[in-house]
């Protein structure tokens, strides 16, 4: 929802009728091409959430990430992001966040923001081996369903990105059995 024109009139398509006792923030974190964007729609529609979506904000504002962007830039739509994600937790929505989260200060900040609005924060992290990653960019090449991302884009992001560690709240998921366990969790929480 957030990602499209006109995000603060759709507001509360998604709240109306469903309040749960304590929202969530879901920060999808994993590296490009893990499966983040197909898990977090997943997410947002089987647990009533609102979705914001760092590529969707990028587009709006003409940028690709797979172009290559300046850390202004990214920081600039991780601003809006979290702007959007401080309004939805106003009006006490849960939010799916599909951002790769990266780096430790962006699911800090991200922990924070939640903490502020007396939400709770878990961070779903895509355990994606590597070989798949590849075999993914290289499917998407060739036959093309989203937005390429360079090689040496995909290098600098592979190789500074901060894996979430043991003191983070983290689920990780590695099959499709780990999504069905989540989903379960999380409709009960």
């Amino acid at each position: 929802m957030t990602g499209r024109p006109g995000f603060a009139r759709g507001l509360s398509l998604v709240c109306i009728g469903v309040r749960r006792v304590l929202q969530t923030v879901y920060a999808m974190c994993g590296l490009a091409f893990s499966g983040k964007s197909s898990l977090a729609a997943i997410l947002a529609r089987e647990l009533k959430t609102e979705l914001i979506s760092l590529d969707a904000i990028n587009h709006e504002r003409g940028l690709r990430g797979g172009d290559g962007m300046s850390d202004r830039q990214w920081e600039e739509t991780s601003a809006t992001a979290m702007a959007r994600l401080r309004l939805l937790l106003r009006h006490r929505c849960s939010v799916v966040v599909d951002d790769t989260f990266s780096h430790r200060f962006l699911r800090d900040r991200c922990k924070q923001v939640a903490a502020d609005h007396g939400s709770r924060f878990l961070i779903i992290f895509m355990a994606t081996p590597l070989s798949e990653i590849e075999a993914r960019r290289a499917a998407n090449d060739r036959d093309p369903v989203r937005h390429r991302m360079r090689d040496e884009v995909f290098r600098q992001h592979r190789d500074r990105f901060q894996f979430p560690g043991d003191d983070e709240p983290v689920v990780r998921i590695r099959k499709a059995s780990d999504v069905e366990d989540l989903l379960l969790r999380e409709r009960h929480a």
